[in-house]
């Protein structure tokens, strides 16, 4: 079934609308957990007969993307006990003597470069404590860079396959290579973040000053001190991390699934850490393991492919392809660039997790008909536009994406004074300029 129809559908449609209306709603309030609301959905789905429980588990519930994403998590989660990040970030502030826009900017550099490589969490989750301890030490409001290390991470984790978990959403279940990824939005991520920095440096440059007297407290930090002391561990996580890094890259040459070479990296990466496994064993510490698998987010994912399933059983994602198509007249530039605003408007407005899961099959309906009807063998810039409307769009607010959410949470808790309104007020008016630099560059180049 690929359009909306009457009769049964009908109703189908409806309930389904409903149960991920419903379940979206949850997971954007954040009331209850969110993995409980994506399964809870799912299983509503099922048992009321929108989508069978053999095509939800087939089909829909895609096992590459899931074990791509989860094996991602596990990487992630390792690498960052080795202090690496954490030891660039110190090293960062000794080496340029405690000036606070070259810190910015450089903190926002990393972030972004971390984001693309590894994972956008990663970067806010050993950046951000650093940098408000830091900027209280300095007596500087900590909101300036937390803007512009969230616009970073936002951003340049559009650049290649491991980054936003969008990329990783849309790469596995399309097939799209970190090597044609880079090769078309790099440029433009490069583009985008020069604008944010300039942007950031003619409001805050000339606001930032520091005492002497702090300078001389920061220098006392001593980059060594976040390394792991277990060095064995520190030298292998870095290499398996790099050479996995290195394999996802070279994916397309190679010929190899991302998600098992991922699973490789995380698998080598587990038995390297295996002592603290040992140890949950020997504790029947299940409370431990089972955290663990949360934080994986193997299953938040599992319920929502599985709600997105059921709108694509019912005929929703055919119906708004239909209608797209329509407004576009098959003109793909202009559906192109439609997408892009489109996709940057529904991702600042809630969480672009569950947007992004139910846009792929819309996208890959639109590219179907267009195939079909037209004879179009490429649609792949429809795909680079939801790419990038949702890393864009994911920085207007603070409720538009895990990383941002997670940041505000912790400069709650330091009072770092990080508020919506606060962070809306200067990221909205960039992100439009970013918005209309990204057309621009749509309609030249994709």
């Amino acid at each position: 079934m690929t359009e909306f129809s009457q009769g049964t559908a009908l109703w189908q449609a409806i309930i389904a609308l409903l149960i991920f209306a419903a379940a979206y709603v949850c997971i954007l309030i954040e009331k209850w957990d969110r993995m409980y609301t994506a399964l809870g959905g799912a299983f509503l789905m099922v048992i009321m007969g929108i989508v069978p429980f053999g095509k939800a588990v087939t089909t829909y519930a895609n096992w590459h993307v899931l074990l791509l994403i989860t094996s991602l998590f596990v990487i992630s989660g390792i690498f960052q006990k080795t202090g690496i990040i954490a030891y660039l970030a110190a090293h960062i502030l000794r080496k340029f003597r405690i000036q606070p826009i070259t810190i910015l900017l450089s903190l926002s550099v990393l972030s972004a470069i971390i984001s693309a490589l590894l994972d956008g969490l990663l970067a806010i989750a050993v950046l951000v404590p650093i940098l408000l301890k830091t900027t209280k030490m300095m007596k500087l409001s900590p909101v300036p860079f937390l803007i512009s290390i969230l616009l970073s991470v936002n951003i340049g984790g559009a650049a290649t396959l491991m980054g936003n978990l969008p990329n990783r959403m849309i790469g596995a279940a399309e097939n799209i290579s970190t090597g044609e990824m880079l090769l078309k939005l790099g440029p433009l991520v490069i583009i985008l973040l020069a604008i944010v920095y300039l942007v950031i440096w003619l409001i805050y440059g000339k606001k930032m000053i520091v005492a002497e007297s702090y300078k001389r407290e920061l220098l006392t930090l001593q980059p060594a001190s976040y390394l792991a002391s277990d060095r064995g561990l520190l030298a292998g996580s870095c290499l398996i991390t790099g050479l996995t890094v290195l394999a996802l890259l070279l994916k397309g040459v190679l010929g190899w699934k991302a998600s098992y070479i991922a699973a490789c990296g995380a698998v080598i990466l587990l038995a390297l850490n295996y002592k603290e496994l040992v140890q949950l064993v020997k504790r029947k510490d299940y409370l431990s393991v089972w955290r663990g698998l949360k934080e994986t987010q193997l299953l938040f994912f599992f319920g929502l492919f599985i709600m997105v399933g059921g709108l694509t059983y019912a005929g929703i994602t055919g119906f708004i392809a239909a209608r797209g198509l329509e407004i576009s007249q098959g003109n793909i530039p202009f559906l192109s660039i439609l997408l892009l605003w489109l996709t940057g408007f529904g991702s600042a407005m809630m969480d672009y997790i569950p947007y992004t899961a139910s846009m792929i099959p819309v996208v890959d309906h639109m590219g179907g008909m267009l195939q079909s009807a037209a004879g179009i063998s490429t649609v792949s810039s429809l795909w680079w536009s939801l790419i990038v409307g949702t890393a864009i769009g994911s920085g207007v607010t603070l409720l538009s994406s895990m990383t941002s959410m997670y940041a505000a949470a912790l400069s709650d808790k330091e009072g770092g004074g990080l508020t919506q309104r606060s962070y809306l007020i200067v990221a909205a008016p960039i992100s439009l300029l970013l918005f209309i630099t990204a057309t621009i560059y749509f309609k030249l180049f994709l």
